[in-house]
């Protein structure tokens, strides 16, 4: 969401939660202010620990993620948030504690490297596969409406017939987020869509995704290290390095001094001190 003076407030507070019905926890260094304990959930993460080998990769991760928020998820390079997004999606399975979400509720949105390029698939088919569940050998009306119609919300309805290894990182992301939304999900997840992407490409994934932060429906987790995309979409920021170390909106995070991880860096492109991989 836009942190302008005239910007609305964070959900939680335009619901009318005072800071003695918000729950806080402290987290490592950090104290935030957290969902409702009662707030219906479409993401509850418990004591998720996964080790590879001798290394620890994930400790004791707790979390939730209620109906329409959207949370960043932010850490260093190594931290677990790869492997911690695998277990969510069902393609790791956690060592101990346990992830509940409705899979078949959940839309994936990649990372643009995760890509095939060389694959001869148009965004239509791309869209339509993910509806059906299968690739189409033959498309129904009913099916390329559907398609159509979430590829017109991300502004790719005019690449519908192209080819996906002609289209622009930009134009490829806004085609993987058509087909995430396709299936009318209640979490989308979101792995640094903007990486990869040219300035005005990830402008315009950022605006999408800010239109996803404003439903009350849709929740969301994106992982990213970019601050225009924090800054405009989170409602709250988990930052993770093998445990939480801390989880709170972003305006609490982002003014602490002792999260020296997260602290504005300045240049060309305004990004958070961490790699987001």
């Amino acid at each position: 969401m836009k942190k302008e003076e005239s910007a609305p407030p964070p959900k939680s507070v335009r619901a009318g939660l005072g800071p003695a019905s918000r729950a806080a926890t402290r987290l490592g260094p950090f104290r935030g202010t957290l969902p409702p304990d009662d707030a219906p959930r479409v993401l509850d993460v418990k004591g998720v620990k996964k080790r590879f080998g001798d290394k620890v990769v994930l400790d004791d991760v707790t979390f939730h993620v209620p109906v329409g928020e959207f949370l960043c998820l932010c850490g260093p390079n190594g931290a677990g948030k790869s492997t911690l997004l695998k277990i969510i999606l069902g393609l790791v399975d956690a060592d101990a504690g346990g992830v509940v979400v409705d899979r078949k509720r959940l839309g994936y949105v990649p990372q643009r490297k995760a890509f095939d390029r060389d694959f001869p698939a148009s965004p239509l088919e791309v869209v339509v596969a993910n509806v059906r569940g299968r690739w189409p050998l033959k498309i129904t009306e009913d099916e390329r409406a559907i398609a159509m119609d979430v590829l017109k919300k991300t502004g790719a309805a005019s690449l519908a017939n192209a080819q996906m290894r002609d289209l622009s990182g930009g134009e490829t992301q806004r085609v993987f987020l058509a087909r995430a939304l396709a299936t009318k999900p209640d979490l989308l997840i979101l792995d640094e869509p903007t990486a990869g992407v040219d300035v005005g490409g990830r402008a315009a994934i950022v605006d999408l995704m800010a239109e996803i932060s404003a439903s009350d429906v849709i929740a969301a987790v994106l992982v990213t290290h970019n601050l225009q995309a924090i800054a405009r979409c989170a409602e709250r920021v988990l930052y993770l390095e093998r445990s939480v170390k801390a989880w709170g909106l972003w305006s609490e995070l982002s003014q602490d001094s002792e999260l020296t991880a997260i602290q504005v860096t300045t240049g060309d492109h305004k990004q958070m001190n961490m790699d987001g991989d």
